[in-house]
């Protein structure tokens, strides 16, 4: 179960294991900009578990108490055969690479092994306030 938000906005410290309907229900349901941004989060949650990617790790202002967000950041840990799938011609493994090399969206970053997941769970573990405190992720099970 996803956790209240603190008084901040921000999720309780720590990863939040959700499915992907309790986090669409819980962030994708009040506004028409979340409904937008939980649409592209439903097409990379296809495409990862096409691929059979490990974790998929959401972030940015959608896992806020903001009724209007900017973006849904989400970090991908890519199968240990994600290069031969793209060689083989996997269609989703093929998309995925085109979004992940052109950088659009932007908020979708690759994690090749758990040393890089680890770094992308720190990154975005902190605010992008001034003291940089630490804020809750949510890792949506695949």
């Amino acid at each position: 179960m996803i956790p209240a938000f603190r008084t901040d906005g921000y999720l309780p410290e720590g990863l939040h294991p959700a499915s992907e309907g309790d986090a669409t229900f819980r962030f994708g349901s009040d506004t028409p900009r979340r409904t937008r941004l939980v649409l592209r989060l439903r097409r990379w949650l296809l495409l990862a578990r096409d691929i059979g990617a490990r974790r998929l790790l959401i972030d940015g202002s959608f896992v806020t108490a903001k009724p209007e967000p900017e973006d849904v950041d989400a970090v991908i840990l890519l199968p240990v055969n994600f290069a031969a799938q793209v060689e083989q011609g996997s269609e989703s493994a093929i998309e995925l690479e085109q979004m992940l090399l052109t950088r659009r969206p932007e908020e979708l970053f690759a994690a090749e092994d758990e040393l890089d997941w680890n770094d992308w769970f720190e990154f975005f573990s902190r605010t992008r306030e001034s003291d940089g405190r630490r804020k809750g992720l949510v890792e949506i099970q695949l």
